[in-house]
C-alpha cells in the first residue's frame, strides 16, 4: 500500500510520439456531432494520452506502491500547458510521488507530471488518486 516511502518515486515513459492518426481520432471523439475546430492542432486534453496515462500506468502497475485497483478513485487533475504540440512530436513524461497522506479510512496519492520535448517543458501537471479502504 502506499505510504510516504514512496515519495520522490520516479516514473519515466520516454519517446511518446504524437501520432496525427491518434489525434485526429481523439479531437473527432471530443467534438462529437461538431466539427473539429482545428484538425491539424493537439487538443489540450489529449495531454492524457501522452503525459498522464503511460506514466500513472507505471505507478499502478508497480508492485512496491501497491495500489489496489479495486479501490482506486482518480480524484483530480489539473494540467499547464507551456508549448504546444503538433502531430509528430515526440516528448518525454514523467510523474513524480509528490505526496501521500492517509486520512478517514482513505491513502491520498498526489502525483506531479511532467511531459518535455527535448529539455523544455510542453506540459506539467497534477493528478490526486484515492484509494479506498486504507489510510489512517
Amino acid at each position: 500500500m502506499p505510504d510516504a516511502s514512496h515519495v520522490g518515486r520516479v516514473y519515466r515513459a520516454p519517446g511518446m510520439v504524437i501520432e496525427a492518426d491518434r489525434v485526429r481520432a481523439f479531437a473527432g471523439a471530443i467534438a462529437g456531432d461538431d466539427a473539429v475546430a482545428e484538425p491539424d492542432a493537439v487538443p489540450p486534453t489529449f495531454a492524457a494520452v501522452y503525459c498522464l496515462f503511460p506514466t500513472l500506468g507505471r505507478i499502478l502497475g508497480d508492485p512496491e506502491v501497491g495500489i489496489d485497483l479495486a479501490g482506486l478513485i482518480h480524484g483530480e487533475q489539473q494540467f499547464s500547458f507551456h508549448a504546444p504540440l503538433r502531430p509528430g512530436d515526440v516528448v518525454d513524461s514523467q510523474a513524480r510521488i509528490a505526496g501521500v497522506q492517509g486520512r478517514r479510512g482513505m491513502t491520498f496519492v498526489d502525483v506531479e507530471l511532467e511531459a518535455t520535448r527535448g529539455d523544455r517543458p510542453v506540459c506539467t501537471g497534477r493528478a490526486l488518486l484515492i484509494v479506498r479502504g486504507t489510510g489512517s
